[in-house]
């Protein structure tokens, strides 16, 4: 019979591993993060530039949302583009878990390497986020727009149905990007399916891990985010111990 990890030994594992290595982490982390944001940022600037300016030659609301959700389309695959570099992120921490070197450049394994099947895993993932919550989004913009309190009412109703499909969803296919880096000869759909399998009756745990992040992110924004530099490298690690852990389980003694 398997028998696997505790939750808080998942925890101590990670806090084991990461014990002199924050250095390198945090660059990684911070990196990845930077290179986002700074994506993000310029798309979000050229859509609020482009927005004021076409409805300052319409003046309508209409043609300045459709703008709107062509720079969205533009921000998920932007999202799709640089999510490849999280197989680098989990390249990186499962060479620490298992003692082994790890580098800066890890980050861009996924482009490197046969990058489409690292865009198919991110795509599944960003898709998955944007059909979910995205409808909650687009209603929460109506109420900024027209500050009518109704609006509040429907973004909360389709955010909650949202999360009810996004969290079992995102929870089966949270692992996919240390799958296949043990399983490098799947493709990307194959990798999706089989971390899909892999995750039953593991799900729950996986939510329990992450949700005792919750404390230490509070933590990190009463430190004005400061914080996150050390939480983020001790969440990916809690991450790669956690596969490991799904991959490699004890056999559980048999007494009697």
């Amino acid at each position: 019979m398997k028998q696997y990890k505790k939750i808080y030994e998942i925890r101590n594992m990670a806090k084991d591993k990461m014990e002199s290595k924050y250095g390198g982490a945090i660059l990684i982390t911070f990196l990845s993060a930077l290179l986002s944001g700074m994506v993000r940022l310029s798309i979000n600037s050229v859509c609020t530039n482009t927005m004021n300016t076409v409805y300052g030659m319409t003046g309508s609301t209409g043609a300045a949302r459709g703008i709107s959700i062509l720079f969205d389309v533009l921000l998920a695959a932007a999202g799709i583009l640089m999510g490849v570099m999280n197989a680098g992120i989990a390249l990186y921490f499962l060479n620490l878990a298992c003692g082994q070197a790890a580098s800066l450049r890890d980050l861009f394994y996924g482009f490197r390497t046969d990058s489409k099947k690292f865009l198919v895993i991110s795509a599944a993932i960003v898709l998955c986020q944007t059909i979910c919550l995205w409808p909650g989004q687009y209603l929460l913009q109506n109420y900024l727009s027209t500050r009518d309190t109704k609006w509040v009412l429907y973004a909360l109703a389709a955010a909650g149905v949202g999360l009810c499909f996004y969290v079992p969803i995102s929870l089966g296919i949270a692992l996919s990007f240390y799958l296949i880096l043990d399983f490098p000869q799947n493709s990307g759909r194959e990798t999706l399916s089989l971390c899909w399998r892999m995750m039953r009756g593991h799900r729950g745990r996986l939510f329990q891990l992450e949700l005792g992040f919750l404390p230490l992110m509070l933590l990190c924004i009463l430190s004005f985010g400061v914080g996150f530099l050390w939480l983020e490298p001790y969440m990916q690690m809690s991450y790669a111990c956690f596969f490991l852990d799904l991959m490699n389980p004890k056999s559980a003694q048999r007494t009697g």
